[in-house]
């Protein structure tokens, strides 16, 4: 009985120092070759033009819920937030990092990382699709099925005119004043759209 525990116990072991190299990296050290993505803070592979991403950032203002290392929780409406990260290159308005509970401007990238932050006045983004326009109010339906209307006033910043099936972004306050309304670029990141 013990003889079958030792070679057991000796199977045992040589599988184990026989499975690790499996785990191992692919390509043995000194032999990968050099990848075509740049690599950005917090390794995150980042291709394509730079340029490009700067002229289709957006800007986002809300709510800060939560601030953790590089990652900030925006709450861009009453129930809807979305997760951005900052990177070596994000300019901090006036030193200003950002702090849960304040309200927020964040110009964003398409790839959902942040190009600046600055403190705001209380407003909420809104972004869908125009169901009804019906004088100066909109009727505006979110990809998750949330139907909001939006009352513009003389005050409404208003760029081009919208009409139903036409997609949109609104920036609104808390108490329901319409600021802006403009036509919405899609964005093409992680939690963008």
């Amino acid at each position: 009985m013990k003889r079958q525990m030792h070679w057991l116990m000796g199977i045992l072991i040589l599988g184990c120092v026989s499975v690790v190299p499996l785990y191992a990296a692919d390509e043995p050290a000194g032999t990968s070759k050099p990848s075509k993505a740049v690599d950005i803070p917090g390794n995150i592979p980042q291709t394509g033009d730079e340029a490009l991403a700067k002229k289709d950032a957006e800007v986002m203002r809300g709510k800060l819920i939560t601030v953790t290392e590089a990652l900030y929780n925006l709450e861009t409406s009453p129930g809807k937030s979305v997760t951005i990260r900052s990177e070596r290159t994000t300019k901090f308005e006036d030193n200003y990092r950002g702090f849960e509970g304040d309200w927020v401007e964040v110009l964003v990238a398409p790839d959902m990382h942040m190009e600046s932050i600055k403190k705001s006045t209380p407003a909420y983004t809104w972004e869908g699709d125009v169901l009804k326009v019906d004088g100066d109010a909109f009727v505006v339906k979110d990809d998750s099925g949330k139907e909001i209307r939006l009352q513009t006033g003389s005050d409404t910043k208003l760029t081009g005119s919208h009409k139903v099936g036409d997609r949109i972004r609104a920036e609104y306050t808390p108490d329901g004043k319409v600021l802006s309304v403009k036509p919405a670029k899609i964005m093409r990141g992680p939690g963008g759209g």
